[in-house]
């Protein structure tokens, strides 16, 4: 069945810690990031800095950290990576917020974008630019929960294409930010209090079928 582009949602992990910057500032990409020495990475070293060679094929001048990048998943590897510290910095999974934002919003003539098929600093991954394409992605793999190379299908490339991606090139404002998903009502409350003191309306919600439960 052909995705619908109307209720398909982008999704990027973030630590808490790190809300109140970006509802104050949007979301930049690495290349165009301010300094904020608070601020708690939570990707790779190697792997960020892969991506700082890494070409956009859609646009060949710029790299994927010219880019604010987004997951059409959840529950993925790298957040699996994250909670136990395999090759990230480990950080408790309660403090592991998403920001979602809507594909058709993004996909609009108001930014510069593109989409993958797997994850960006991969040679193998294929760009995109234009939505007639978005079935090329694996949707299975996307939206599965076991992302294990080798699986019972036998895909030797569902870790890969677990980690589709959609950038955006360098900047997204707070106002296509339009829900928060959190693991517990703790931490939906934390989240609340900084909207609050933003004088921000955006959706909560608690997704525990988004973690690693």
């Amino acid at each position: 069945m052909p995705t619908n582009i109307n209720t398909t949602w982008l999704f990027r992990i973030i630590p808490i810690q790190n809300l109140e910057c970006i509802l104050r500032d949007g979301l930049y990409c690495k290349n165009a990031s301010k300094e904020n020495p608070g601020f708690i990475s939570i990707g790779s070293k190697e792997i960020i800095a892969e991506r700082d060679n890494r070409i956009v094929k859609c646009f060949p001048d710029l790299v994927v950290n010219d880019y604010v990048p987004f997951y059409f998943s959840v529950r993925t590897p790298m957040l699996y990576n994250i909670i136990t510290g395999h090759g990230v910095p480990k950080l408790p999974q309660e403090d592991i917020i998403y920001i979602c934002c809507k594909l058709s919003e993004l996909a609009s003539n108001n930014f510069q974008w593109c989409f993958t098929d797997g994850n960006a600093a991969k040679k193998i991954t294929r760009y995109f630019n234009d939505l007639v394409h978005i079935d090329r992605l694996d949707w299975n793999s996307i939206k599965t929960t076991d992302f294990r190379d080798e699986n019972a299908d036998g895909d030797e490339d569902r870790l890969r294409k677990k980690h589709a991606e959609f950038l955006v090139k360098d900047h997204v404002p707070i106002k296509y930010i339009k829900g928060i998903a959190v693991l517990n009502k703790e931490k939906e409350n934390e989240v609340r209090a900084i909207l609050e003191k933003l004088k921000l309306a955006i959706d909560i919600k608690i997704k525990q079928n988004y973690y690693f439960l």
